[in-house]
């Protein structure tokens, strides 16, 4: 299957290929990843979404711009404004907009698509800014609440930043390899995190996410974990229930009575 950017986000695309979304989701719950395999499950889209829907739409160029708006007009009112609860992607994006060194690292090519092998399986990637000249350069666009701010992680039984809250460092290595793969390169190329939270006003950062050690372990871990993804995948084991994720909720059936102490089990 040929990927390009109207088919990237397809269900067809995510049964051929896996992502980091996917492989997210398998971790998180392998019943809700095969729901969504199955187009029995569509998240449904909250305004964080569209707002760093909106906030890459701008990194990617008017064109793209005009046509986001084109496509999501219940953010928009007649006059072409965003509606009061989006109105701090705009200023938003005027803070990176007005950062030399936030549009120095968005500079390159757009939203490139590559594919490779990994753990036994084909792997999809979609680089919000890919710059391949020199030491070749790879940055995410992120939006979050607060750039510095702690948060507690289950996994890790402490507080831990945004980036290690949702495994950035996992992202970055997997993209880091399928671009190695494509370019021919021995090395890893250079990967940031371009930040901007949403706070009134604003607070952005250029993040390095260099850790060779790390994205060898996170690799490691992917190639751990890919066998039983795959068997699920492919239908050889059913996927297992987490109980707790949105998906599990809406279609819960009880089969005990649960006792108080149980709670939070």
């Amino acid at each position: 299957m040929q990927l390009k950017r109207d088919n990237y986000h397809t269900t067809e695309a995510d049964r051929h290929y896996m992502s980091v979304s996917q492989y997210k989701d398998f971790l998180c719950c392998e019943a809700l990843a095969m729901a969504k395999l199955r187009g029995e499950w569509i998240p449904p889209i909250n305004q964080n979404y569209q707002v760093g829907s909106y906030i890459h739409a701008w990194a990617e160029g008017p064109s793209h711009l005009a046509e986001f708006i084109a496509d999501n007009p219940s953010m928009f009112t007649k006059k072409g404004e965003l509606y009061s609860q989006f109105r701090q992607a705009d200023q938003m994006i005027a803070t990176l907009a007005d950062d030399p060194l936030v549009m120095f690292a968005l500079t390159g090519h757009k939203e490139v698509i590559m594919t490779g092998d990994l753990a036994g399986s084909k792997w999809k990637i979609r680089m919000d800014v890919y710059n391949p000249d020199g030491k070749r350069r790879i940055v995410d666009l992120k939006t979050t609440r607060n750039i510095n701010e702690l948060v507690w992680s289950t996994e890790r039984g402490c507080k831990v930043s945004f980036v290690d809250a949702y495994n950035y460092s996992l992202q970055m290595a997997v993209y880091a390899e399928i671009e190695r793969q494509n370019s021919g390169s021995m090395d890893w190329a250079e990967t940031y995190i371009v930040a901007v939270s949403k706070e009134d006003p604003p607070d952005k950062a250029v993040i390095s996410m260099a850790d060779d050690a790390r994205f060898a372990r996170e690799l490691y871990e992917v190639e751990q974990n890919m066998t039983r993804i795959l068997a699920v995948k492919e239908g050889l084991i059913p996927p297992t229930r987490c109980e707790k994720c949105a998906y599990c909720r809406s279609t819960k059936r009880l089969k005990k009575v649960l006792h108080y102490s149980e709670i939070g089990l």
